[in-house]
């Protein structure tokens, strides 16, 4: 099925790594850390992020802001890759590559090489598979992609959001309160 030389508890621990960021990450309004070499984006990652956006966030014909006018990539880039520890980020470079070699036993191609249609009925068909490894991928890229697009202020106004309420009201931030312990 793919190109790339992995074994089946690599891959399912780059899954689960996959499905454990995007769910962490959901929760965490803002995960920005320092931006290295080795977190920093390829030209692959790049283009699975880049088509993951356009086939996730269809805004034409709506009042959405479109994608395409967004820091979408940098702010995935910057805001959730830069945070991940270097054993979750090579896990998840490992994923996307899986990822993008996924679609070549059914349609021939790569994931970026799909025309829209097709990438979107791959990831479709992924999101839907028994194989728990590929869904946490469509999922999780999925989620990040869309994550990364909602983070940008710019994207709040035709849903009517106008920020946290705790910033308009003067609320003071008391940190991050640790879980009970009983």
């Amino acid at each position: 099925m793919t190109d790339i030389a992995i074994n089946r508890r690599r891959f399912l621990q780059v899954a689960s790594a996959v499905a454990a960021v995007s769910s962490a990450l959901s929760a965490v309004p803002s995960v920005a850390g320092i931006l290295t070499a080795d977190n920093k984006m390829n030209a692959l990652e790049q283009q699975v992020f880049q088509k993951m956006l356009d086939i996730s966030l269809p805004t034409k014909g709506s009042s959405l802001v479109d994608p395409a006018s967004l820091p979408v990539i940098p702010t995935i880039e910057q805001a959730l890759l830069a945070g991940m520890a270097p054993h979750i980020r090579q896990g998840l470079r490992g994923g996307i590559v899986y990822f993008n070699d996924g679609p070549k036993a059914q349609y021939g191609k790569t994931f970026v090489q799909l025309s829209d249609a097709k990438a979107a009925e791959f990831v479709d068909a992924w999101t839907r598979s028994e194989a728990v490894p590929h869904r946490a991928l469509a999922v999780g890229l999925k989620k990040l992609t869309v994550l990364a697009y909602w983070a940008i202020p710019n994207t709040w106004a035709p849903l009517g959001y106008d920020g946290p309420v705790t910033e308009k009201m003067g609320v003071k931030s008391l940190g991050n309160t640790p879980e009970p312990r009983d």
